[in-house]
């Protein structure tokens, strides 16, 4: 009986996974080869931003700005092809953890009615009482034999429980990788978004100028000459910021500031700030006073974040069940990922714990409040500047905003590559106008 259960199971498991198995490897070769166009593309994009750089070094001529800016258009459209890769690839990562944690489902099932047969033996060995099992076997040694199966059966029944448990353990797991990669996904379709902005945005500058010039050389070189900052051209680069309550004066007075202070570029923070407030669409959507409970801090926020909010809004003399702060994704009801960012510069709690005492010291407002537009600024200008983003080099600044966006500066991952294109793109707008 003992070996025809094992059988069964062995044999159940082996026909289920196979199937899988070769659907798995069809996955795993796709993955694979949006990864290699992924590379492909970033290797054009290099080539464009190479053009970028070598037309900015020229002395500024009508046709060397509209190359530039082709340039520019061709890069950015580039990204745009290289996100719709990754949200694919994405797409079918998120395929393969489903199909993964089916599996564990499945075979959890499996242990579990090996385990119900495992106990109905024993329950019916215990149903006998010894003179039952004694007239029950001719022999002694049929006897021993049937207590070595049954001591079998009990060994194979706490192996059982221990697989049963560490396939719990493994389908959560599972479960959380799958939430990771849905969390991925939403912010490579807001990437998306933002590079299309972007995109929409160098056209118009494009269209712009050949209108203003009327393709005239002397015409383009008058232009040059009048005032560089133009408060206009800044407002169609900050549009995110201007939504969560931050003018574009005081972003360009803050973002001088707070730059100045940590040694980077002001264009850099304050795009750095504005493609962080497009990527945050929940911001300041959550805790609210008239929120449900489920939008409560002590639901949306990883608990490593709990004590420290509750300090910050209590020094603050804030209530701490009515200050708002970002909301986590949200598929079907069911979150996925964490929210909890706070203000303008979207820090979680337990990374504004780092900062504060800086920020007093710099800024003179102790303790430091993340929803101050001038402390939330120079937060990220000191983690920024920290990140490299003081050398004012295109790699110290790649590398800034990938550890700020992923928390890795070596980042390679499509959405990383992406963030700091945007990044450097909006900055090299911005830094015109200033």
């Amino acid at each position: 009986m003992k070996r025809v259960i094992i059988l069964a199971v062995f044999v159940l498991i082996l026909g289920f996974c196979g199937p899988f198995l070769n659907a798995k490897a069809g996955l795993q070769e796709e993955i694979d080869a949006r990864n290699k166009q992924i590379e492909q593309l970033q290797k054009q994009i290099d080539e464009y931003q190479h053009q970028i750089e070598q037309n900015s070094q020229k002395a500024k001529t009508l046709s060397g700005e509209i190359g530039s800016l082709n340039a520019q258009i061709s890069k950015v459209q580039l990204e745009i092809r290289s996100l719709n890769i990754a949200i694919d690839q994405t797409g079918l990562e998120i395929d393969s953890t489903q199909g993964q944690i089916k599996s564990a489902q499945e075979k959890l099932e499996l242990h579990k009615d090996a385990l119900s047969s495992y106990i109905r033996i024993l329950d019916r060995a215990d149903q006998e009482n010894l003179t039952q099992v004694l007239f029950k076997h001719a022999t002694i040694s049929d006897f021993f034999d049937n207590l070595k199966n049954l001591q079998d059966t009990q060994d194979n029944l706490h192996t059982t429980i221990i697989s049963i448990k560490e396939l719990k353990t493994g389908l959560e797991q599972k479960e959380d990788a799958l939430l990771d990669k849905k969390n991925e996904l939403e912010k490579l379709k807001n990437l998306e978004q933002a590079e299309k902005y972007t995109l929409d945005q160098t056209k118009g500058q494009k269209s712009k100028l050949l209108k203003d010039t009327n393709g005239q050389e002397t015409r383009f070189q008058q232009l040059l000459k009048q005032s560089a900052r133009d408060i206009e051209r800044i407002k169609e680069q900050v549009t995110y910021l201007q939504q969560n309550g931050v003018s574009v004066e005081d972003a360009i007075k803050f973002g001088q500031l707070a730059a100045i202070a940590t040694g980077i570029r002001p264009a850099y923070l304050i795009a750095i700030l504005e493609v962080e407030s497009g990527l945050g669409r929940n911001v300041g959507k959550c805790n609210r006073a008239d929120d449900p409970p489920n939008k409560s801090w002590r639901v949306i926020m990883h608990t490593r974040d709990h004590a420290p909010f509750a300090q910050i809004t209590s020094q603050l003399g804030l209530d701490t069940d009515a200050t708002a702060v970002s909301c986590p994704q949200f598929i079907n009801s069911r979150q996925f990922g964490w929210g909890g960012a706070m203000g303008p510069a979207q820090f979680i709690p337990s990374t504004w714990m780092g900062y504060k005492d800086e920020v007093a010291r710099i800024t003179g407002r102790n303790p430091a409040n993340p929803w101050n537009i001038e402390d939330a600024f120079m937060a990220s200008a000191l983690k920024l500047s920290k990140g490299g983003a003081s050398s004012k080099t295109r790699a110290g600044e790649i590398a800034a905003a990938k550890a700020y966006y992923s928390g890795n500066s070596q980042c390679s991952k499509s959405a990383c590559n992406s963030y700091a294109s945007a990044v450097l793109n909006k900055a090299a707008i911005i830094e015109q106008s200033l």
